[in-house]
């Protein structure tokens, strides 16, 4: 199970990337400020409880239904209305240590699944399906008017504070080709000329 201290640094590290985009989802406030960011656990394990919930669904047709709920979900963990339907306010998002439990519990229940024979347990499966919710979550935010740029970027460091409760890390970046330099040129050289035989000839 997730450790108490993985938990925690995984949700500072979703809310403050989810708090970035509030200026595209809620009009007139200023980034970093207001209950997002730096150390708002609640934020971010609802975000990650977002995520969890897309690497579950790992059957046919689940992972439809979860990109269709996506969206309304993380409003409801900003505390936002849910889009297109008036006067609906977000339902009641976990608060303090009670959002973290909820997070660690998830996350002890889709490590069970691992272990008894999900499909998610195959090697190299989680990984995928990760990749697969983050390609997801960016289209979902991207949906929500978030620009491209910061929808990849929001989505990305959610799909790496999810995986980091599993002990997955981001590949790292191949490293740079070394490009050899291009052979120093040679000195220009003039041809030998020819023997001069002009002293066989006159003696």
């Amino acid at each position: 199970m997730p450790t108490e201290h993985a938990c925690q640094s995984a949700a500072e590290l979703a809310a403050q990337h989810l708090d970035s985009l509030r200026p595209f989802l809620q009009p007139g406030h200023p980034h970093g400020e207001g209950t997002g960011g730096i150390g708002d656990w609640p934020l971010g394990a609802s975000a990650l409880l977002v995520v969890l919930a897309g690497l579950q669904a790992d059957r046919p047709g689940e992972l439809a239904r979860w990109h269709a709920r996506a969206g309304d979900r993380i409003r409801e963990a900003l505390g936002l209305p849910i889009a297109g339907i008036e006067g609906l306010r977000p339902g009641r998002q976990p608060r303090g240590w009670e959002a973290l439990a909820l997070l660690q519990q998830k996350a002890h229940e889709l490590l069970s699944d691992l272990t008894n024979g999900s499909s998610l347990g195959r090697p190299g499966e989680l990984s995928r399906q990760l990749a697969l919710v983050e390609d997801a979550f960016a289209g979902v935010l991207r949906r929500m008017a978030v620009p491209e740029e910061a929808a990849t970027r929001c989505a990305a460091a959610l799909a790496e504070a999810a995986g980091s409760l599993f002990g997955l890390r981001p590949s790292a970046p191949p490293p740079p080709r070394h490009t050899p330099p291009p052979p120093a040129a040679q000195p220009a050289t003039n041809p030998p000329l020819p023997p001069d035989l002009t002293s066989s000839i006159l003696f």
